[in-house]
């Protein structure tokens, strides 16, 4: 189920001056757990922001119950929504208290704490809500002001209802699937998951958007690019889906905004990304683009890939 910003909020504002007694012990902690529990190893700033969400009836948008920091950035960053900038009201931000970098998330800080955003301020720092903070030994929850400095990332829940930096008011979707040792996987709905099986190469790739049309293909490990694609038939070699049963490295796709799209959001791009095989995803690629260090396509010339997500974005 999904939710709105405000209803995050306003369950998360309501929780402001709760306090953990007895090292941790709190409510959170009890739900999460599902039993008292108290100790210095029960840290409970996730948990708060787990027990906002189960309030709201938005665990999913979470991606993953747990009570580590580390482990949360991660679920985000594994549905591409993990943000390194560009922050707003209702985003779980992760904070870091030192310049480790994280061995969850590549190329960020660690992740050391957790809160939710309530206001972006216009000063370079942002108002939260955050649980286990303060002076107190066992933690409470307040409304802190922060540093962007030490903010490390933040996590976009998919919510109803206000901003949304992907489609995700179902305006236009994109379906994918992949072949694997022969084999087609199951199709996949945007960002709601990814394509492939880690550590198992991809072969060929077919991608259809409810609305418009992609221009995509493939490029195989020590060879070439092959032909254009603009279809989604996996029973169709030659315009169905790109690939000819060999490993792929690279994958470029250009979507084409139609004019019903363009009057109501304005031009739509292609937003996808590669994983190398047993590693972890490359960037973004937009469409076929090469402007801040994009290469034009997803992936690396050379590195088998074993996972694919695409999305479309402004």
């Amino acid at each position: 189920m999904s939710t709105s910003v405000s209803k995050i909020l306003t369950v998360a504002k309501a929780q402001v001056g709760v306090k953990a007694t007895d090292i941790k012990k709190c409510k959170y902690n009890t739900w999460f757990y599902g039993a008292s529990v108290s100790g210095y190893g029960y840290d409970w700033c996730e948990t708060f922001v787990q027990w906002v969400f189960s309030q709201c009836g938005a665990s999913s948008l979470l991606y993953e119950k747990t009570a580590n920091c580390g482990a949360q950035a991660r679920a985000f960053y594994n549905r591409g929504r993990l943000r390194t900038s560009g922050y707003l009201p209702g985003d779980v931000v992760f904070f870091h208290w030192s310049n480790d970098k994280s061995s969850y998330v590549p190329s960020v800080y660690s992740c050391d704490h957790v809160g939710i955003i309530e206001k972006v301020n216009g000063d370079g720092t942002i108002t939260t809500i955050e649980g286990n903070t303060g002076s107190s030994s066992n933690g409470e929850v307040m409304r802190r002001v922060r540093s962007l400095s030490v903010v490390s990332c933040a996590g976009r829940p998919q919510y109803v209802g206000s901003y949304s930096d992907d489609t995700t008011d179902d305006t236009v979707r994109i379906f994918y699937r992949v072949r694997v040792d022969g084999k087609w996987l199951k199709e996949v709905d945007s960002l709601s998951s990814y394509a492939g099986l880690t550590g198992r190469a991809i072969t060929d790739i077919a991608i259809k958007p409810s609305k418009g049309r992609v221009r995509y293909r493939v490029h195989l490990k020590g060879g070439k690019w092959l032909p254009y694609v603009t279809g989604y038939n996996i029973s169709d070699h030659e315009n169905g889906y790109a690939g000819d049963k060999k490993l792929i490295d690279a994958v470029e796709v250009y979507y084409e905004t139609p004019a019903e799209i363009v009057n109501k959001r304005g031009y739509l791009k292609a937003k996808y990304r590669v994983s190398p095989i047993g590693g972890s995803y490359y960037d973004w690629q937009y469409d076929e683009e090469k402007t801040g260090g994009q290469d034009g396509y997803a992936g690396l010339f050379g590195k088998t890939i074993d996972r694919f997500q695409i999305t479309l974005s402004k």
